[in-house]
């Protein structure tokens, strides 16, 4: 069983930090973060190469890499606070964490809900199959089941270009995977890195990339009103961005160069 969970094709043109939101109460800042003493990141830890266990159970992967250089930024530790794709921007409403960094893309309709900061990564959206499957076009997914993780970005997309696919949603990225494996469904709607890590996982079925859904920036999340936080982790973007530091680490995690990254 996996654990996974036309570039800068990206969602409208929205700014990162969404304009004209309502602060909320409660919203943390840079000064409270360090006189506490640590910053809590939400983080998705069954979700490969983001975020995992290693060998030793400690977290790992390319959020908790990013996460802790951030913290280390800031003068702090980090403490990971665990979420999945359904719950993880719900603890950043309710105050449980400081930032989320989720493979959380950047949406108009999440930035209502959410600050955004700029982008630290991106990533490519796919429709995926076994290469005997016959899948060259979205007119292709009528009728086909397609699995995909809820409250995905990758959901709401497949819908939209493909309305006459079957949609079979899972509340993680692992059965997301292994409903493809195990022949439950015909195609997935995942990350473009997971193709090369099903096919270590089953070789002989030679997943592969069939449909691009887009490319989208992913960005950290946390509470409106949290304007100095904001000023701060955009600014540790720009650093590491610039000093190369997220591109070696995505390299490291990945094994495939980071994708450009827009600007906001």
């Amino acid at each position: 069983m996996i654990n996974r969970r036309s570039l800068l094709a990206l969602a409208p043109a929205l700014p990162f930090a969404a304009r004209g939101a309502r602060a909320q109460s409660g919203v943390v800042t840079t000064e409270a973060i360090r006189r506490r003493g640590k910053l809590l990141i939400a983080m998705d830890t069954n979700n490969p190469p983001w975020g995992m266990l290693d060998t030793a159970m400690q977290p790992d992967g390319y959020d908790i890499a990013v996460g802790r250089m951030l913290a280390q930024d800031l003068g702090v530790p980090m403490e990971l606070v665990p979420v999945t794709s359904q719950n993880r921007i719900p603890f950043i409403l309710a105050g449980k964490a400081d930032l989320v960094m989720a493979t959380l893309t950047i949406t108009p309709q999440r930035a209502e809900q959410i600050l955004f900061s700029k982008p630290y990564c991106a990533q490519e959206s796919i429709i995926m199959a076994p290469r005997d499957t016959a899948i060259r076009s979205f007119e292709d997914l009528r009728g086909k089941r397609v699995s995909v993780v809820r409250g995905a970005i990758q959901d709401p997309i497949v819908v939209e270009r493909a309305p006459g696919a079957v949609m079979m949603r899972y509340d993680n990225d692992a059965s997301t995977i292994q409903a493809l494996m195990s022949r439950q469904v015909e195609a997935t709607a995942t990350g473009f890195l997971i193709p090369a890590q099903t096919n270590r996982l089953q070789p002989g079925r030679n997943y592969e990339k069939k449909l691009s859904l887009g490319t989208q920036m992913i960005g950290i999340g946390m509470r409106h009103g949290s304007d100095d936080l904001l000023r701060a982790v955009n600014g540790f973007i720009d650093k590491a961005k610039s000093d190369g530091r997220l591109a070696e680490a995505f390299k490291r995690y990945t094994g495939v160069d980071l994708l450009p990254l827009a600007d906001a």
